[in-house]
């Protein structure tokens, strides 16, 4: 009998299939993730199977392509690359029928959090096909597939000299950024990123299609915008677009200042959150420290939305001599793109934000300091722990003009109130290089946020911040955590004002009332 002539490919295959045997990966899927999955590759979508998928690009760009490394030490019973929400819709209705098999929505894979976006032998939905975006006839609005980059929305929208409210970093996935809120250099002229969308496209944990917005399906609508992951899975965004820059130029880019310039820098942000009352203008400030060398450098990422700022936004900073400028007028995709560069994948990182009151004059400065001389100190004094190590402490301006563009856009589940005055997103980003240095790095993390949240709380306890004007000062309920930059064991919903959290709860069980998001995948819970 003539046995099979092998082909190249199916030596690969049986190549790989033996090493995963050999690296102890083939312990699962489970029968009935392997069912689940022949089950989703009868439909339209594209489908990879594991193990024959380890031959195929598609199915290992989806697998490892994560900012945060970690991810990738997962590994689907199958990916899915729908092009619809009707191939969503498919892929839920097959999920119904095996309650045992986890699964995961993956637009950029810039989350930090494992298991928010990844899953280990279940079925992963990646958004990678799912990504144009296209401009209303009127050029008010533009639908958005959530597995965009803003890089690509961005760019679609630059002929038209238009820009959506989106990420900072042009590499970052749009359905992510937008579930968790959505810090964008554009909000503090109109909120955050889910204040301006206008319709969600969902698929409901029934399988159903929905669209959510105004005046239809109006509570989903309000939770989608910052409430997370847990109420459906949205296909398509429909955003408001604003005219961006000087004929589409904007001033923009970083600098980075070495360590004789680092209270400098923070002493100008604090002036700067104070004083600025120029909603084109913003600044995010990132300090970094590497354990090894111990070297500390600010990087700041300027932005003016025109050609040329203001006179006097930016003066304190440009008083400042930077070691690097790459500060220029540019379009606004070419920044974001640029942005790039402070988004190195290949690394394990972790995440984890706290938030502080901008306190006015000498008390704001010396807050600032001290949170960062705490940072460095536990860094340094713990440094023989973190061996290839990078930390960094950025301070995001949540300022009143921001609050108030976003009550004016129309709110969200966050309900900032332009009343309790200006604060700022802590955000502490660590990177590490292998899985020894996972529990180091969660631990130094929780340490480091816990440290500052306890030292504003006992030093400045009730005393108002710049442009109070009235709100409970109390600590835990005065200062909303940033879902976006929040780490798996923190409790953002929780920290919404206006008991948005009961709120947000009633609405995941009415939507999902047998539970499939918050047994079947990962994210912040309403349970």
């Amino acid at each position: 009998m003539l046995l099979p002539r092998a082909t190249p490919l199916s030596i690969a295959v049986h190549f790989l299939c033996i090493l995963a045997l050999a690296q102890g990966l083939l312990t699962g899927p489970s029968p009935e993730a392997s069912a689940a999955c022949q089950n989703i590759s009868q439909g339209s979508a594209e489908t990879q199977i594991y193990p024959q998928a380890l031959a195929d690009p598609d199915y290992l760009t989806a697998k490892n392509h994560y900012w945060d490394a970690a991810n990738a030490d997962l590994t689907p019973a199958c990916v899915v690359f729908p092009t619809s929400a009707e191939q969503v819709s498919y892929v839920v209705s097959v999920l119904l029928s095996f309650p045992t098999v986890p699964f995961a929505v993956k637009s950029g894979g810039h989350n930090t959090n494992v298991g928010f976006s990844s899953v280990d032998f279940g079925v992963l939905i990646s958004f990678s096909q799912l990504n144009s975006t296209i401009l209303s006839s009127d050029q008010a609005t533009a639908e958005v597939g959530s597995g965009a980059r803003w890089e690509n929305a961005i760019s679609a929208l630059e002929p038209y000299n238009l820009a959506v409210v989106g990420g900072r970093i042009g590499d970052v996935g749009v359905g992510g950024l937008l579930l968790g809120g959505g810090l964008s250099f554009l909000s503090a002229q109109y909120g955050l990123g889910c204040d301006n969308v206008v319709n969600y496209e969902v698929v409901l944990a029934n399988s159903t299609i929905v669209n959510a917005n105004e005046h239809r399906n109006t509570d989903l609508f309000w939770a989608l915008k910052g409430g997370g992951n847990q109420f459906g899975i949205v296909t398509k965004f429909t955003l408001k677009t604003y005219p961006i820059g000087t004929d589409g130029q904007v001033w923009a880019g970083t600098r980075i200042y070495d360590a004789t310039k680092l209270s400098a820098v923070l002493n100008a942000t604090q002036h700067f959150i104070e004083y600025n009352d120029d909603p084109k203008a913003a600044v995010i400030v990132t300090l970094d420290i590497a354990v090894d060398t111990l070297v500390q450098v600010a990087v700041v990422f300027f932005f003016y939305d025109g050609e040329t700022p203001q006179g006097g936004v930016f003066d304190e900073f440009n008083a400042l001599i930077p070691t690097s400028d790459q500060v220029t007028t540019q379009t606004y995709s070419d920044f974001e793109s640029g942005n790039d560069e402070y988004s190195l994948y290949g690394l394990r990182y972790l995440y984890r934000t706290t938030t502080i009151p901008n306190l006015p004059g000498i008390n704001g400065t010396d807050l600032y300091n001290t949170v960062y001389s705490k940072f460095v100190d536990y860094v340094i004094t713990n440094d023989l722990l973190f061996p290839g190590f990078v930390f960094s402490l950025a301070y995001q301006p949540l300022q009143t003009l921001l609050s108030a563009a976003s009550v004016a856009s129309g709110g969200d589940a966050i309900q900032l109130d332009p009343r309790n005055g200006d604060r700022v997103w802590i955000d502490l980003v660590i990177s590490w290089e292998t899985a020894v240095g996972d529990d180091i790095a969660a631990s130094a993390a929780e340490q480091i946020t816990s440290d500052i949240d306890s030292y504003v709380r006992t030093t400045y306890a009730g005393v108002p911040n710049t442009r109070y004007v009235e709100g409970n000062l109390t600590y835990e309920e005065y200062n909303p955590l940033f879902l976006n930059d929040a780490m798996y064991d923190q409790k953002p919903a929780q920290s919404y004002g206006n008991n948005s959290y009961e709120r947000l709860r009633a609405i995941q069980k009415n939507v999902d009332p047998n539970g499939f998001f918050p047994t079947r995948t990962g994210g912040f819970k309403y349970t």
